[in-house]
């Protein structure tokens, strides 16, 4: 996770040019400034692993209006001077440097900037949290994530989650920092990750407090481990079932209560992950086609890989192979 410079724009005072600019970082999006204002805006981008630091300022008011995007992502906007008012789906929070906010990405977005605003935005794609999420819970997780719009700062765990946001971005900028390390890189990320699900309440909050869940039984196991190292070939409940020594209502069961879903969900859930590793590593130059990389997951059904992979990731698959 070393040091990342991507972008520096500013003073910028046309609305078009920073409005494109800041689209192409997020999303985009409907920049009103207020009639007669110097608008003296700023961006810049910097890249720590799969968190995207991105500080954006207005020196003049605005009004934001964002549509929900294609791609899905987490932005974790913390304000380092002036106010922000955000309208999020049905919630609204008025933003300052003791409060940040994680609007929803899946639902339309109205911010509000007074004169002279700033903030660190750190945006997280949606993937990345939702692996995070799993492997911090140990089973998959079918839906998404949906944080509450404000986040405390100066009370509670929120607190030490902005201590660690501003140790990265004091490492990102240091020649020879932490961030120069892989291993401590990684860990800071995770820490960072780790902290943010578990200083704001969203969705899957209480599963993430209760105590672990006991032991998987061994048939249960041995299933899951059969559908990492298989996924490819041609597996049923009934033939998993046969291969763990037990009925296919047993498993059924069994999977519902110790992993969350069904064993077939489980498999498509592996084989959706296996594909997208595929395609984000392949050469775009190269001539692997999508129909390759899904045939090899162990998809039959093309048109329903695509439906699916787009339901999980926000992309086609065609769209995450061109990166």
């Amino acid at each position: 996770m070393s040091e990342g410079s991507l972008l520096d724009l500013g003073p910028v005072n046309d609305r078009d040019r920073i409005r494109a600019a800041v689209s192409d970082v997020f999303t985009p999006h409907a920049l009103d400034v207020m009639k007669g204002a110097v608008l003296d805006a700023s961006l810049r981008v910097r890249e720590a692993g799969r968190i995207k630091l991105v500080w954006v300022a207005y020196g003049a008011p605005v009004k934001i209006d964002v549509t929900p995007p294609p791609q899905r992502f987490h932005l974790i906007q913390i304000p380092l001077s002036g106010r922000v008012s955000i309208v999020s789906g049905s919630e609204e929070v008025v933003s300052n440097s003791s409060t940040a906010s994680i609007p929803d990405a899946r639902v339309p977005c109205t911010m509000r900037w007074e004169a002279n605003s700033s903030e660190v935005i750190l945006r997280i794609e949606e993937d990345a949290l939702h692996r995070h999420l799993e492997s911090l819970l140990g089973y998959p997780v079918k839906t998404p994530i949906r944080f509450a719009l404000g986040m405390s700062l100066n009370s509670g765990p929120g607190t030490g989650w902005r201590t660690a946001v501003d140790m990265m971005i004091t490492e990102l900028h240091r020649d020879g920092g932490l961030l120069d390390s892989p291993l401590a890189s990684a860990q800071l990320e995770s820490f960072v990750l780790t902290g943010l699900l578990v200083a704001q309440p969203h969705n899957y909050s209480s599963a993430l407090h209760t105590n672990s869940p006991p032991a998987r039984p061994r048939g249960v196991r041995k299933a899951l481990e059969y559908i990492e190292a298989e996924c490819d070939r041609a597996i049923t409940t009934e033939r998993l079932a046969a291969h763990v020594g037990t009925s296919a209502r047993a498993l059924q069961r069994g999977f519902q209560e110790h992993v969350g879903c069904s064993p077939m969900e489980y498999l498509r859930d592996v084989r959706l992950k296996r594909a997208r590793d595929a395609l984000l590593a392949a050469d775009p130059s190269s001539n692997l086609s999508v129909t390759e990389i899904a045939l090899d997951s162990g998809f039959m059904h093309l048109g329903r890989f695509s439906v699916e992979y787009r339901q999980r990731f926000g992309e086609l698959p065609s769209q995450t192979l061109r990166r």
